[in-house]
């Protein structure tokens, strides 16, 4: 199994329609070829893990990178590892907004994700770096 976990920073004029159509994309192409994973975006950033077989992982991302909708891709990190962290999603969402800060729904899935991330089997350094970027950024509310 390999993951891969990369940030980047939207281009400004990004829609909501524009994001939908990724994550139908990704999640067509993802269960197309056995990928699994995690986005998160918030303040413009998004944050992504990917996980399954290294040279389907690597080509998407070569794609991922190529995409004018975003810019200053990062490679985190990269690496093997023994299990999925996402085996049953194809592609995870969850856009953090501002203007919801104080929607109990919004609260619980924070408070979910973060304790999630304390029970997930964390063994990849590439999973490490994911959920402590990713909690960094919901701690923001």
């Amino acid at each position: 199994m390999y993951e891969l976990v990369y940030s980047s920073i939207a281009k400004k004029e990004i829609s909501e329609q524009e994001i939908t159509y990724i994550l139908n994309t990704a999640r067509d192409f993802n269960s197309k070829n056995n990928i699994t994973g995690c986005l998160v975006f918030h303040n413009n950033e998004f944050i992504q893990v990917l996980e399954g077989e290294k040279e389907k992982v690597k080509n998407l991302f070569e794609n991922i990178e190529k995409d004018n909708r975003h810019y200053n891709v990062l490679l985190i990190n990269e690496g093997e590892k023994t299990e999925r962290l996402f085996k049953n999603w194809t592609m995870v969402y969850y856009k953090f907004d501002q203007n919801d800060l104080d929607n109990i729904e919004r609260k619980l899935f924070i408070e979910n994700f973060i304790t999630f991330s304390k029970l997930a089997d964390i063994s990849s350094d590439a999973s490490k770096m994911f959920w402590y970027i990713s909690k960094n950024l919901m701690r923001e509310f």
